[in-house]
């Protein structure tokens, strides 16, 4: 008698395990979240036990489904890096700026945009290049124009530049996140949001998150046009050379960007490997 008490309970606890991956299932077909990610993240990131922590990022990840890649997720040792990667692939679908399901079959139109919203950025990084590069490398044509110091002194702006904005700024922070935000547009066009068209036809302004982001993103967004403006203003005012030596380490900084952008894309519709940054999408 006692025997068969335990195989019920068996049983019973069998079937109360296989609740929480069901209910995960049902949540991502019905395709209905009621749970903002940030809610969703917190409390993933609240339950740190050893025994929390696996079945928190299973049913997050049962959640996104194909959002992200898994192989990658279930490589990653720490746990910590798989709840966040999980709950930025949850902001995504949740945040009602894409839906975070790529489409399986070709879609002309959400390629399209994607390619138009990163290369549009491209562009607008790289068009200044062809008008401040012969002003750049005017001191090179005459090298006595500037003295000892002063060749230091471009050499050192041109290395500040390259690290400071074409590394830091661009490579580690705004490219990616631009890349990002371009790839949501190329999502299942039974999952486009409203507003879709809109994005994709503003698609380089969406990517550079001028718009539909987070309240800080679109602050530094604008910050950095209106910053950029007021720096080309300034710098038209300055007198030969100095203006060559600011001018060479902007022209450094802005390949650096566009090369960074179309890398981080090609990386993305080539290899299927877009950058893991935060698109910055506003919350539900």
């Amino acid at each position: 008698r006692s025997a068969g008490r335990m195989t019920k309970l068996a049983n019973t606890l069998a079937l109360l395990a296989l609740v929480p991956s069901s209910l995960a299932s049902a949540y991502h077909v019905a395709g209905r979240p009621t749970l903002h990610s940030s809610a969703m993240h917190g409390a993933a990131l609240k339950h740190r036990s050893l025994a929390a922590k696996p079945a928190s990022v299973s049913m997050m990840a049962a959640t996104v489904g194909p959002a992200v890649d898994m192989a990658s997720i279930n490589g990653d040792d720490d746990l910590a890096t798989q709840e966040k990667t999980l709950a930025m692939a949850m902001s995504l679908e949740l945040s009602g700026g894409a839906t975070g399901v790529v489409s399986q079959k070709f879609n002309f139109v959400g390629a399209f945009a994607s390619a138009w919203g990163a290369l549009g950025v491209m562009y607008i990084l790289a068009s200044p290049i062809k008008r401040l590069l012969p002003i750049a490398l005017q001191p090179f044509a005459s090298p006595g124009d500037l003295s000892t110091l002063g060749w230091a002194c471009y050499a050192a702006w041109v290395v500040f530049m390259g690290y400071t904005e074409g590394y830091k700024a661009f490579q580690l922070k705004f490219c990616p996140m631009v890349v990002n935000r371009a790839m949501t547009l190329n999502c299942d066009p039974s999952a486009r949001p409203k507003g879709y068209w809109l994005h994709a036809l503003l698609a380089p302004f969406y990517s550079m998150g001028l718009f539909h982001a987070t309240k800080k993103r679109k602050i530094v967004s604008w910050a950095f046009i209106f910053g950029i403006g007021t720096i080309v203003a300034l710098v038209k005012r300055l007198p030969y050379p100095w203006r060559s030596v600011i001018d060479g380490g902007v022209v450094l900084g802005l390949s650096w960007g566009a090369t960074s952008v179309i890398a981080f894309y090609l990386r993305a519709v080539l290899f299927g490997k877009p950058p893991a940054a935060d698109a910055c999408m506003p919350g539900v």
